[in-house]
């Protein structure tokens, strides 16, 4: 069972593990994609920027568009290479927002930057286009117009942290992801003006997701956009519903596992009480029962048939062994005394001082034939409780006899009584005997419970007494309780509420 709970218990950990790297597998792929969308909006709101530039341009200056064609012959090879650019015919002035720099045209802005130092000299031709299409020119010119322009803007110019936001807020409602995000821009991994408020780099507490923005016709680009989540956040409602449901079930497996080895531990050392109890009672019949069987021999004998004296002296004996018979049924008995016990028994007002005068007069005979004595302080102002007198004498009767059996061998027993600050009645009785460990405290009012072995008898009994005493003082409402120190006594207290109104 131990082996079976903690393999549970290991693949539990193991699936929870697997789940969180299947979780954060997909939701890396999810920001991926999130982060695309971003990014392509972005360049395409600064292509759509630059091409609303060139329209409002041309339907203010006018002018033809010409494809350029250029050659250059390499004279090593012999090898001839041509260029084409499509151009304005006329100049104009374009002032773009991004630079104070005013260029003459955009001709000359292709043809001198871009293409003057090797083809200039060779152009070689040139021819009107009657009806040019602005997508053409947006992909074959502006792209790369579009680059040498922003590359020198700051990047605050080229996005700005409230088009991100929404930006990112649209793409993550659109996957239904509603985790707190922050997010930057990096310029070779130094953090831009363009971030959110909270946002920090390099941070234990956030997991961080990258992709390239901004990048030129090569692929090559210092930017990076980053979205971060704070772990906490990450998976934290369904983790722990998972992960509460599945300690929840493996608490109660193992409460029940525990429960089950605690009741097999107390049933096996029930067990073994009962078999103590069994052999205890056997031998204290066993006596008995021989010792009647040589008396009835003898009294056959014709010689002490005749001898009245001699027959008398065996009849005595008989009754004696009876007696000791009688006392052990009874003790069995009341196996079924405890269990009948209870709460709605019928109580009556008694006089504890009075059933402890009854209790010490069972037991004087036994005490003064060891040469001891039983000393009495009866103080209490109110001795007056509800039990059953009969009960209540058992209970006092085993607790002196106890103190009888386990004292030195002139006993010493002291009985008192006295109100409590709350005004209950205690009873304390205390004895010279060979008093107990801790351990065996916590024991003795366990049923059949001795403290020596089964098959010892040093001591005679079946471990019913305390525990028949427990029961009685508990359905009336009292509590008893022991103190002992090994090898110089104990003391028993017997507390009871007391009747205020007699």
């Amino acid at each position: 069972m131990t082996i079976s709970v903690i393999g549970i218990r290991i693949m539990q950990v193991r699936l929870r593990e697997n789940d969180i790297k299947l979780r954060n597998q997909r939701f890396y792929y999810t920001m991926n994609q999130v982060l695309y969308a971003v990014v392509s909006k972005a360049q395409n709101q600064e292509k759509d920027k630059f091409l609303k530039i060139y329209r409002d341009t041309q339907e203010d200056e006018g002018g033809d568009i010409y494809e350029y064609v250029y050659k250059k012959e390499n004279k090593s090879t012999g090898e001839i290479f041509a260029y084409k650019h499509l151009v304005l015919e006329k100049d104009v002035k374009l002032k773009l927002p991004i630079s104070e720099k005013q260029f003459d045209s955009v001709y000359g802005k292709i043809s001198v930057s871009k293409v003057k130092s090797n083809y200039y000299k060779n152009r070689t031709s040139s021819r009107k286009l009657d009806n040019p299409i602005l997508v053409d020119i947006a992909n074959r010119y502006f792209e790369r117009t579009i680059e040498d322009i922003a590359v020198i803007q700051p990047i605050y110019k080229r996005v700005t942290v409230d088009s991100l936001n929404n930006w990112i807020q649209e793409e993550l409602k659109k996957r239904g992801i509603k985790y707190k995000y922050e997010f930057a821009i990096l310029n070779d991994k130094i953090l831009t003006k363009v971030r959110s408020k909270h946002f920090k780099s390099n941070s234990d507490r956030y997991k961080y997701y990258k992709f390239k923005i901004f990048p030129v016709v090569s692929g090559l680009t210092k930017y990076e956009l980053v979205l971060a989540f704070n772990k906490n956040d990450l998976f934290r409602h369904e983790s722990m519903r998972t992960q509460f449901l599945s300690d929840l079930l493996m608490f109660i497996i193992l409460a029940i596992y525990i429960l089950t080895i605690y009741f097999i531990i107390r049933q096996k050392k029930l067990s073994q009480m009962k078999t103590d109890f069994i052999n205890n009672m056997t031998h204290e019949f066993k006596t008995p029962i021989a010792t009647i069987n040589l008396i009835t021999d003898a009294m056959k004998s014709p010689r002490v048939i005749n001898d009245e004296k001699q027959l008398k002296h065996y009849i005595d004996m008989l009754k004696q062994e009876n007696k000791r018979m009688l006392s052990q049924v009874e003790n069995v008995l009341s196996l079924s005394v405890l269990d009948k016990i209870d709460q709605k028994m019928e109580k009556y007002p008694v006089d504890v001082e009075e059933i402890l005068e009854d209790a010490i007069q069972h037991v004087s005979l036994i005490v003064q034939d060891k040469n001891g004595f039983i000393e009495t302080n009866f103080s209490a102002e109110n001795a007056t409780v509800l039990g059953d007198e009969v009960l209540m004498t058992n209970i006092f009767v085993n607790i002196l006899d106890n103190a009888v059996k386990y004292s030195k061998e002139v006993p010493e027993i002291v009985v008192s009584t006295y109100n409590d600050d709350k005004g209950k009645l205690v009873i304390e009785i205390s004895d010279n005997g060979i008093g107990m460990s801790k351990s065996v405290q916590k024991k003795i009012f366990d049923k059949f419970y001795r403290e020596t072995s089964g098959n010892i008898h040093n001591v005679k009994g079946h471990g019913l007494g305390l525990s028949y005493v427990q029961k009685v003082v508990h359905s009336f409402g009292g509590k008893i309780s022991v103190k002992s120190v090994k090898n110089e006594g104990s003391v028993f207290y017997v507390v009871f509420p007391v009747i205020k109104d007699k």
